[in-house]
């Protein structure tokens, strides 16, 4: 199991916006400087997010991305449910009719388990939780000083 580079750069994004783009709009290019992704990449993962109601834009030469929900708002649950579907950590989890062994599965209630845990630990990691996080983050600003 791997998260796609598409989930992992969509919480980097959110995670700038979540520090950044809440006050005011973010560029495109601001966004692909900080973060070291594309921006025709940014532009795809944006688009998702935006039909998803968790980032908005604002046309002109001020404009660019916000942030529309709270950081303490968004799991890495919820970024990863937007951009893979969902984990399932086992094929059986996710369409158990597939599975002639289901019922009978010796297995299978660890997987079970081992799912529910996986799936609690994504809920319980917040943007806002990485935000307040100094090890993970510093809380100096963007090279430049400011985030536009």
């Amino acid at each position: 199991m791997k998260l796609s580079a598409k989930t992992r750069y969509a919480a980097r994004i959110l995670l700038y916006l979540a520090r950044y783009g809440i006050e005011k709009p973010v560029s495109s290019s601001m966004l692909a400087t900080q973060t070291g992704i594309s921006s025709q990449f940014i532009e795809q993962i944006l688009r998702q997010l935006r039909l998803a109601g968790i980032t908005g834009s604002i046309r002109g030469a001020r404009g660019g991305h916000v942030l529309l929900r709270k950081p303490e708002e968004l799991t890495f649950g919820c970024i990863v449910k937007l951009m893979e579907g969902g984990i399932e950590l086992s094929g059986c989890l996710e369409k158990p009719g597939n599975c002639v062994r289901f019922d009978g599965c010796e297995v299978r209630r660890a997987w079970e388990n081992l799912q529910a845990t996986l799936d609690g630990v994504f809920e319980s990691i917040t943007l806002r939780d990485l935000m307040q996080d100094d090890r993970i983050l510093s809380s100096s600003p963007p090279p430049g000083g400011s985030p536009n």
